[in-house]
């Protein structure tokens, strides 16, 4: 798998989580409007209530896409794949062979 590939299943992921969490926050708002309309807790409530139940779906989203960024990092670890970095450093090295080629090329064809 290509390290661009895996980005982008590991972005896929990422977002399908933050997705499930959004999602169910926002069946919570609508539970939370709904017990307003049955008049259960009233408006000024719903506020507190839903924004108290947004900060702990925020605090849930981050912790979790901190646990699962550092599984990837463990998955993707497992893999041997090369970083970045030396993928960079790969590449450095073949256009500085590329540059003594086409030199010693030159060089040959100027021998002729």
């Amino acid at each position: 798998m290509t390290e661009d590939r895996e980005k982008d299943v590991v972005d896929k992921l990422l977002k399908a989580g933050v997705g499930l969490f959004a999602m169910t926050e926002e069946k919570v708002r609508k539970f939370v409007d709904d017990l307003v309309e049955k008049g259960e807790i009233s408006g000024t409530r719903s506020k507190s209530l839903a924004d108290e139940i947004a900060k702990k779906f925020e605090k849930g989203r981050q912790e979790w896409t901190g646990k699962f960024s550092q599984e990837m990092k463990k998955i993707l670890s497992s893999l041997d794949l090369p970083s970045r970095s030396e993928v960079e450093l790969i590449k450095q090295d073949l256009r500085e062979i590329k540059r003594e080629l086409k030199r010693l090329r030159k060089e040959d064809d100027s021998k002729d």
